[in-house]
């Protein structure tokens, strides 16, 4: 949100400097990512969060900077309809619901010129990143981002019967935009449509059919209220984003769209002439009136940990513009205004007094109380995760993250059935359709779209997968993946067999490994693997005395698995501390054995005597001879 120090000092009596004024907000929440010279004008970069919808306009940030600086707000004029007698009204017929569209306000206006706005006008909507286009979308874009509410002007005379009926689509209509862009609308967006086609797609953008152009003379301005969530959808789906989704996906001022219209209606007759010729429509179910909530002093002192005199309270929310009033000795009611959606209870109030009163200002403590022996259900120790992720590390593998969503083609070429996956009912693409039912689909892809650029690829990835195909039955997993056109079945198994050795896990890594046309895959369950941790652990002092090792190439049948030659090696004396499959040629495969005696040194005699006793059994057993 870009803010000019000239359009702020309309509304608030302004006395701290830039800088200060800046790290000010920054303290209170409004991150001020930037502060830049415009000629004789500073313009604030600020970044808003998601909760204050009201901080995207001028008068929301200028109502900040009352707070802070302890002052009153001036609100903007706007034109007294009270004062006006309509002479002659000209017909509009509008239909709406509630349910889809909580509050539609506007007027009909006639006998206007369009043409380009005025200096001032155009200057101070380049300096917030405005393109200025003319006189009537100026002043809509101009209040929009002054009040917070969105403005749309429709060319009346285009609205074909004078009919605007609010309803949602289908899916699959057909919609230009003003900016003459077309697009197949998703289902369940709202639009209004006249006698014929749609001509607005509410919320988003107005259509190209019933724009404001040179040849205007009577337009119809809008102010709504609309549904976030449905303005969200509409919007995401369709991949387009403006100021006014913007505003309306976090929740517009539903009381403020009355102020915002005589406000735009002012700069209409000053700027573009014409007249009244209808009444104020406002069509709503309900009134949108501020609320009260109620400030416990004796709990703002509990949550905050200090205590703050009752009259700064008090001073606080005067400035933000919540009227306070006591009620109780202890106890102050606050009024909340209807653009302060954020405000729902008594902890939104705390967080208020807080923020202004500055956190810098409370005292610094050492926190107090036994620290806790359990940790909290909630708690996950990442310390045996990173312990993972760095065996693949130093194993040579790079971690990647992929999407949780995946084509049906993904599915099929994995031999997937999507009838049996998770799908998403309303995907964004048909890229991202099906909740991933395993990691492999992603890394292979990885490897596929890697393999032109790179010879060695090894990529794993740790994340969840998930199981079922409905709702119901769903199962969510966490999974560990790894994928390598480099290592072959046998260097795969031993990362594995490291993996499990150092998380002292008895299994036989083999059945998770598969091989495919490029490389070797393995995928098991992170989550089955953290139940067969063994936590108990034996400690082995360092040995006094050095090992013998010493490799042993047999030549036996492939046929034999080399799990029940090394166990047939082990057999033969407790001295061999350690034996290790090293590599394979053909029929001869080299084993590598590690001698060692914790009482005493051994001696090349102990030892041979040991290797003629290895051989005359896996000569017994195994048929096999010394290579």
């Amino acid at each position: 949100m870009l803010a000019p120090l000239s359009w702020l000092k309309e509304y608030v009596d302004i006395t701290l400097p830039e800088k200060e004024l800046g790290d000010r907000l920054t303290e209170v929440g409004l991150g001020t990512e930037k502060i830049t010279k415009d000629n004789d004008d500073v313009i604030f970069k600020f970044e808003i969060t998601p909760n204050r919808p009201d901080l995207l306009s001028i008068i929301g940030i200028a109502r900040e900077i009352a707070a802070i600086e302890g002052k009153k707000i001036k609100f903007p004029e706007v034109y007294d309809i009270e004062k006006y007698i309509v002479k002659k009204t000209l017909p509009l017929k509008i239909t709406t619901d509630s349910k889809i569209n909580p509050r539609f306000t506007g007027i009909i206006i006639d006998g206007i010129t369009v043409r380009e706005s005025p200096k001032w006008l155009k200057e101070r909507l380049i300096k917030i990143g405005q393109r200025p286009i003319n006189n009537i979308v100026d002043i809509t874009n101009y209040v929009m981002l002054e009040l917070g509410n969105p403005i749309h002007a429709f060319d009346y005379d285009k609205i074909k019967g004078a009919v605007m009926k609010v309803h949602q689509t289908k899916g699959g209509e057909k919609f230009t935009s003003v900016d003459g862009i077309s697009y197949r609308l998703p289902k369940n967006a709202v639009v209004i449509s006249d006698n014929e086609e749609i001509i607005d797609l509410c919320g988003i953008k107005g259509g190209e059919n019933t724009g404001t152009y040179e040849k205007t003379k009577t337009i119809f301005i809008r102010v709504p209220v609309e549904v976030p969530s449905l303005i969200r959808r509409a919007s995401l789906s369709l991949g387009l984003r403006s100021e006014a989704s913007s505003i309306f996906e976090r929740g517009v001022n539903a009381g403020g769209t009355v102020d915002a219209l005589l406000r735009c209606i002012k700069f209409i007759l000053e700027i573009a002439g014409g007249e009244i010729v209808s009444d104020i429509y406002d069509i709503k179910k309900e009134e949108f009136n501020p609320w009260k909530l109620d400030l416990n002093l004796e709990r703002l002192k509990n949550i905050l940990g200090i205590s703050i005199v009752e009259n700064k309270v008090l001073k606080i929310l005067e400035d933000l513009s919540l009227p306070p009033k006591k009620i109780l000795k202890d106890t102050i009611r606050t009024e909340i205004p209807t653009y302060r959606n954020d405000l729902k209870i008594e902890e939104d109030i705390i967080e208020e007094v807080a923020r202004v009163y500055g956190y810098n200002n409370f005292p610094k403590t050492i926190p107090s109380g036994q620290i806790p022996l359990k940790p909290p259900p909630y708690f996950k120790d990442y310390r045996l995760e990173e312990k993972v992720k760095n065996i693949f590390k130093s194993a040579g593998f790079s971690e990647i993250y992929t999407y949780s969503l995946v084509s049906e083609k993904d599915l099929t070429d994995n031999e997937i059935n999507p009838d049996k996956t998770l799908r998403v009912d309303n995907p964004i693409s048909r890229e991202f359709e099906y909740l991933r039912p395993t990691l492999k689909i992603n890394l292979l892809k990885a490897l596929f779209q890697n393999k032109p650029n790179f010879e060695k690829i090894n990529l794993f990835e740790l994340g969840k997968v998930y199981l079922g195909r409905t709702l119901d039955e769903v199962k969510e997993e966490y999974r560990l993946c790894a994928v390598s056109n480099l290592k072959n079945f046998y260097e795969m198994k031993g990362i594995l067999e490291n993996l499990f050795g150092e998380l002292n896990i008895d299994e036989d890594p083999s059945r998770y490994i598969e091989i495919i046309n490029e490389g070797i895959v393995f995928e098991l369950s992170y989550s089955d693997l953290l139940s067969k941790i063994k936590s108990d652990k034996i400690y082995k002092p360092i040995p006094k005395y050095p090992p013998i090792i010493e490799d042993l190439t047999i030549s036996v049948s492939e046929k034999i698995p080399t799990k029940e030659i090394i166990d047939a090696i082990t057999r033969q004396s407790p001295l061999i501390e350690n034996v290790s499959f090293k590599n394979m040629y053909k029929d001869n495969r080299t084993f590598h054995l590690v001698y060692q005696n914790k009482e005493g040194n051994l001696t090349t005699k102990e030892v041979a005597k040991i290797r003629e006793k290895i051989i005359e059994a896996l000569k017994q057993k195994f048929k096999a001879a010394i290579a």
